[in-house]
């Protein structure tokens, strides 16, 4: 059979399909995973061909036996046009990720099959089946066995971002409220053997590559063993870690630079501490975090912050404590989202039995709109108090402070420019999303 795997167009993001053909989209790109892991577990004697609507369009015309398409939230009502136009041709169509397993049913509506939690266990059956002209509308992947998980077949994604990414497990047995990696995932930590890792690796040619696990600090004791795996290999990434650990943990942390680390990414929720609890983060401290950071940079790593506005124990005040918080800790990048209630977390079946959900338009689900009713502030005053807080984190000051440090940090070397990169992709975004693409002088002066 010919088998198509596509990947819907972004409409939000640091880079989108309106990047087709800018060096951004080899800058800034985001390197995915999925549909390169779904070709290596198809079977022998079939034809794949993976397609990135971000960067080629699709010709609906040429004969395919097969289209799987990978869907995320904001891209569902992209996946389901796909899919539609697709079928009405006669190709059978299934639809995998992590919107479809949250809402199986809404999707079987434009899909012959639908993949229900992780492909690796269920796709060679689902192949199979399509083959004979028996598709059933539901396949259930169990979690995969990470021993068993073939490397991607990266040699099938025709445009390459300059960084590429690497699993070496799945799981977070954190059970963040508004998170969905607990749920698509599981609450326990699969791991890699960790030659299997190595041998990947090496098989990479990007010198800078990003850790695509829940966390790298759930357990230290296989990342230590991690860290010394891959030292040899000099290559220089960037990964997440729970500021708990990385805040306290000096020989975690020296391992990890010698091993190549260039920063960490850190989801820090809130500065509040009832927000944090609200949203079951507790491994999190508010109190220890400007410390922490000043102990990661001391070590020659990035830092880059994740903060999300909207707790139902926020406040307008949130935002300019925040802004102060963070620019006194002097990271490196951060990310500013609004809280989104996911389909199939706990935060969404909470809010929708308070009947707190303002809007299903799935293409709001950015993280940079207000889908639902916050509790002690209103939307707007959410959604400004977001910009507000952007404008001055990014504001054309505070990027060349950031930049300067952070280009000392790592003394001036090659792989220096890869966290002002960051805050250039991220300022970029966030003009475009939050301001329309109007340029900074053209806004308000900022105010704290």
């Amino acid at each position: 059979m010919r088998i198509l795997l596509v990947f819907p167009k972004l409409e939000h993001g640091v880079t989108t399909y309106r990047d087709r053909g800018t060096p951004f989209a080899v800058l800034f790109g985001n390197p995915s995973l999925s549909l390169p892991q779904v070709a290596a577990c198809t079977p022998p004697g079939h034809e794949v061909r993976i397609l990135n609507e971000n960067f080629e369009k699709i010709d609906f015309d040429e004969k395919w036996d097969l289209v799987g398409i990978t869907c995320l939230t904001m891209t569902a009502p992209r996946a389901y046009k796909i899919a539609d136009e697709f079928r009405q041709r006669g190709v059978k169509v299934v639809l995998g990720g992590y919107h479809p397993t949250a809402l199986p049913e809404e999707a079987k509506e434009h899909a012959d099959a639908v993949v229900i939690g992780e492909a690796e266990e269920v796709w060679a059956e689902v192949v199979r089946d399509a083959e004979k002209g028996k598709l059933k509308k539901f396949y259930y992947g169990a979690h995969a066995d990470m021993e068993k998980v073939p490397i991607p077949r990266r040699e099938l994604v025709k445009y390459k971002p300059l960084t590429e990414g690497i699993q070496t497990s799945r799981g977070c047995p954190n059970a963040c409220e508004f998170c969905a990696t607990s749920v698509f995932l599981g609450r326990r930590l699969r791991r890699r053997p960790i030659p299997h890792v190595v041998n990947e690796m090496k098989q990479i040619p990007n010198k800078v590559i990003i850790f695509r696990d829940a966390s790298l600090t759930l357990n230290p004791k296989y990342s230590m063993e991690l860290f010394r795996a891959i030292k040899p290999l000099k290559k220089k990434w960037i990964a997440n870690g729970n500021i708990n650990l990385l805040g306290k943990n000096e020989k975690f942390l020296k391992a990890a630079k010698e091993a190549g680390c260039i920063a960490w990414f850190v989801g820090f929720e809130s500065i509040n501490p009832a927000s944090l609890k609200e949203a079951h983060k507790v491994s999190n401290k508010a109190e220890e975090y400007a410390e922490a950071v000043k102990t990661v940079r001391k070590h020659g790593m990035g830092v880059i912050g994740g903060f999300i506005f909207g707790f139902d124990n926020d406040t307008p005040e949130i935002f300019d404590s925040t802004l102060e918080a963070v620019l006194s800790w002097e990271i490196d990048a951060a990310e500013f989202n609004i809280l989104t209630p996911y389909p199939g977390t706990p935060l969404y079946y909470r809010l929708e039995k308070e009947g707190r959900i303002l809007t299903k338009d799935w293409t709001k689900y950015t993280q940079a709109h207000v889908v639902y009713q916050p509790k002690n502030m209103t939307p707007k005053e959410l959604l400004e108090g977001t910009k507000k807080v952007i404008k001055g984190f990014y504001s054309a000051n505070e990027m060349v402070r950031r930049i300067l440090r952070s280009l000392n940090l790592h003394k001036f070397a090659p792989y220096a420019l890869s966290l002002p990169t960051i805050n250039i992709a991220m300022r970029r975004y966030y003009w475009r999303e939050f301001f329309n693409g109007k340029d900074e002088e053209k806004l308000p002066p900022y105010k704290s």
